[in-house]
């Protein structure tokens, strides 16, 4: 029966309104009834030909009709995908060049469906491998790699037939419609874990919650690439074996049922969960016995179906596969810097870090987190101070943000404070810092520390570092004899080899009056050149992290620092290290390098060398200097000469005012110390044409001598009527009553005979130079109120070898030895510097130069 004639009959289910439009036409029992429609016919122009065993997934199929009695109206067509095993294909016909047999689709089957068009491009199911993925049992190593690139260059595949039919203007359809069948042909896609896991690992490793993150690549087959449509991913518990092999790798993941993967996933899904899997609740390894292991793999399916077929730990970019070892805490590691306090690293595990803080010190942290040893990636930061209650988003200081990486500078004055700063990555895993700063404050309620900062690798075995322990322990008792002060030698000493090599903390500084810190620089380092080492701060990218410098801080507030050693310079300011930076050699250092920083202060009293008085470099004889200067000398240094000020050790006084005028009266240095023993009698400037006499006692001149105060009266005077003055006398400069220390120990350093024939001292120290105290920015004035520069190295000179008593070949003298005072308006010095290692000195001299600093200018034992 005809379409039309169906039509027809059925108008009768019409609804009412239609039944007034006319159904069939004037022909249905005249001529047409004895001249029918004729059907339409269909050809299949191009396309794969009929029972091709091999063709792409993707077909491109063109068509046409013919209708001798009237036009095409349309097209049906219904593509039949057979089943993927055992299907009505004869394979072996198809081999021998038979064309398959298959049975027309009925013409009233539903799955015909109509299009106007006249070709269509098709993307075909190739979703069936007919090779078996899993490598053979007992494979390993090279094998296993041999079959899985065996088996990813297998096609997968599936037949199809196309059935295309044309629909003539009058409804007919063509009753034999053409078909073409094909079996589709694909690869599968490739899919790889993409890093922190490794193919050069046999295993990664990662916290209790891991995100696995992948890509792929799909190849179409026609020289070009796709990506995947959707991936799913799979983890199984594991175990090693007795070798460290994790059992079922790969067996297991081939026997897995559908049930075990995760639901297919979109590949450009949204969240992200086509190319990327978070993976929580993992049990680490230690919780119980075989806990920890797992097996983690992800499969890709492109769009014809086909899904990655094997399981690879091993291959570059084509690793979908991974052995897991679960071990760490849960989240991101975070690190805070902050420029003096250094770098501190947490972890989901980690526990609040106690930190000493000076009083007035400022902080500033910065940071940076990083969860890509897991796959995660960091989405926000948080930071506040002193919060109460973490979980009320109100306390914090900023709240959840992923471009605020650094919080603004704070200064605390005394208490205890916490920073607290949070990290959250992609799986909303948090790692939480804690720092809790306590304020210390100067307290000096102990007298004496000694740190014994020698950082000889041969420690206690050897002889010099027992020296200097002797020798040191010897001098304090013999100090407590002469003015008594407490010191403990357990607790008042600190030894930074002991303690790891770590400075002591500011919180012990800072509870001592005085600090005698000794350093002898080696491939160890040293502690006081942990804590301050000068740092150019124009130098971009030089130690962006640093340790406070606390002994500014300690100066600043009333302590007393003696600092002495081996090149002590040099361990502060690194001008023997080969930088690239350093290209000229400071000669100023509180406003250095010109050339480099025009108007800047690169040091200023930022620095400790400033601090203790050195204000200007030398690169003297330069023996063991690593670094080429214009005026590179070699000679070597024997023994100290007590240094002479310009207009040598006088010191001019006025005195009180009577009868409207005054009088000078000066001193000379050597005459007060050689009064000691003998009374002096000194004469006074002329003054309204007379003068008067001052006597010094013995006690007197010792008083000076030990740097005590004196009020004198001078003899009467008639002119201008009888009177008297009065003179308040000290050692202004904190010179007068220097021991002798020109003669060293024997156990002197000798340098080699090349660089120095007399023997002697190599002088490579950078020193404050007389010539340069008026050049100081800011300049010193008067230039000695603040620094004094004691002694002097000596030298030999071609001129006059055997004296010993020469000075360097240099512009300047170098002083050797340092007295400072805290300011201008200081009436004591407290802090001293030798540019050698006082314990080499003989025991006389060590002990007389310790009682000149420690009980003359630090005043150690008397109260402030």
């Amino acid at each position: 029966m005809h379409l039309r004639r169906r039509l027809c009959g059925a108008a009768v289910l019409l609804p009412i309104g239609a039944l007034l439009l006319p159904c069939c036409n004037d022909n249905d029992f005249g001529v047409q009834r004895r001249r029918p429609n004729r059907p339409p016919e269909t050809v299949l122009a191009s396309g794969p030909p009929d029972s091709t065993y091999q063709t792409s997934y993707r077909v491109h199929l063109y068509w046409s009709g013919s209708d001798g009695d009237g036009t095409i109206d349309h097209y049906d067509y219904i593509l039949v995908d057979h089943p993927a095993v055992d299907d009505s294909i004869a394979t072996a016909n198809v081999a021998a060049g038979n064309r398959v047999v298959v049975s027309v689709p009925e013409p009233d089957d539903p799955r015909w469906r109509g299009t106007s068009a006249r070709d269509t491009l098709l993307v075909t199911r190739a979703d069936t491998l007919r090779h078996d993925p899993a490598p053979p049992i007992g494979s390993t190593g090279s094998g296993i790699l041999t079959h899985n690139d065996f088996v990813r260059r297998q096609s997968f595949e599936r037949w199809h037939t196309f059935f295309v039919r044309a629909v003539d203007n009058e409804g007919a359809v063509d009753p034999t419609p053409d078909y073409r069948s094909f079996n589709s042909n694909n690869i599968a896609p490739i899919v790889f874990l993409q890093p922190p896991v490794s193919v050069q690992r046999d295993e990664f490793t990662g916290p209790p919650t891991i995100i696995f993150n992948w890509d792929g690549v799909d190849p179409v087959g026609d020289g070009t690439d796709a990506v995947p449509i959707a991936s799913r991913w799979v983890i199984v518990p594991s175990d090693k074996d007795v070798v460290g092999h994790y059992r079922g790798l790969p067996d297991t993941l081939y026997q897995l049922p559908p049930s075990a993967w995760s639901p297919w996933r979109a590949w450009d899904a949204s969240d992200g969960s086509g190319r990327r899997a978070i993976v929580r609740n993992l049990r680490p390894a230690g919780s119980e016995r075989g806990v920890g292991f797992y097996i983690f793999a992800v499969q890709a399916m492109d769009e014809a179906g086909a899904v990655t077929p094997v399981f690879d730990w091993r291959s570059v970019g084509k690793n979908n596969t991974t052995a897991v070892f679960v071990a760490g805490d849960v989240g991101p590691s975070l690190t805070l810097r902050e420029p003096f306090l250094g770098s501190f690293y947490f972890t989901g595990g980690s526990r609040p870090l106690p930190l000493d803080i000076a009083a007035g010190q400022s902080v500033r942290f910065c940071w940076s987190a990083d969860a890509s040893s897991y796959g995660g990636e960091i989405i926000a930061y948080r930071y506040g101070w002193d919060i109460r209650d973490p979980d009320v988003e109100e306390e914090w200081e900023q709240n959840w943000t992923s471009t605020v990486t650094c919080a603004p500078k704070r200064v605390f004055n005394s208490g205890t404070h916490i920073f607290f700063l949070e990290t959250r990555d992609n799986a909303e895993s948090i790692t939480r810092a804690r720092i809790e700063m306590t304020v210390r404050q100067v307290t000096r309620r102990r007298d004496l520390l000694l740190v014994d900062d020698s950082n000889q690798p041969q420690g206690d075995t050897d002889p010099a570092e027992a020296r200097e322990d002797s020798r040191w322990m010897a001098v304090i008792d013999s100090l407590q004899a002469r003015r008594p002060f407490v010191f403990d030698v357990v607790r008042d000493i600190y030894d930074v080899r002991q303690n790891r090599r770590q400075p002591p903390p500011l919180s012990m500084v800072f509870d001592y009056k005085t600090v005698v810190w000794n350093v002898v620089s080696s491939s160890a380092g040293c502690a006081l050149r942990d804590v301050a080492l000068f740092v150019d701060p124009f130098v971009e990218g030089q130690n962006d992290v640093r340790s406070f410098n606390y002994l500014n801080l300690y100066l600043d507030n009333g302590g007393e620092l003696w600092l002495s050693g081996q090149s002590p310079s040099f361990v502060l300011f690194p001008l023997t290290e080969n930088r690239s930076q350093y290209n000229i050699v400071p000669a100023n250092i509180t406003n250095w390098n010109l050339d480099l920083h025009p108007s800047e202060d690169s040091v200023g009293v930022g620095s400790l060398l400033y601090r203790m008085g050195v204000e200007a470099v030398d690169m003297g004889s330069g023996g063991y200097t690593r670094r080429p200067r214009a005026e590179y000398l070699e000679h070597g240094c024997i023994g100290f000469r007590r240094a002479s000020a310009s207009n040598g050790d006088a010191e001019t006084f006025s005195s009180t005012t009577v009868l409207d005028h005054r009088h000078l009266l000066t001193l000379p240095g050597s005459e007060i110390e050689a009064g000691a023993d003998s009374g002096l009698v000194f004469t006074t400037s002329s003054e309204l044409e007379h003068v008067h006499t001052v006597l010094l006692t013995p006690a007197q001149a010792r008083t000076l001598a030990s740097g005590g105060r004196v009020t004198v009266t001078t003899s009467s005077a008639d002119i201008p009527s009888p009177h008297t003055h009065d003179f308040v006398l000290s050692d202004q400069r904190g010179r007068w009553g220097a021991p002798p220390v020109l003669v060293p120990d024997a156990s002197w350093p000798s340098p080699p005979l090349a660089v120095n024939p007399l023997g002697g001292r190599v002088n490579v120290e950078i020193y404050n130079m007389p010539s340069f105290l008026v050049l100081q920015t800011p300049p010193l004035s008067p230039p000695e109120a603040r620094v004094v520069p004691l002694y002097y190295f000596t030298s030999p000179t071609a001129a006059d070898p055997a004296t010993g008593t020469l000075w360097p070949a240099t512009a300047d003298e170098q002083p050797a030895f340092l007295l400072a005072r805290a300011s201008t308006v200081s009436p004591y010095y407290s802090r001293a510097y030798c540019g050698f290692e006082p314990w080499r000195l003989s025991f006389a001299s060590h002990l007389a130069l310790a009682e000149f600093v420690l009980l003359r200018h630090m005043r150690l034992g008397l109260p402030d």
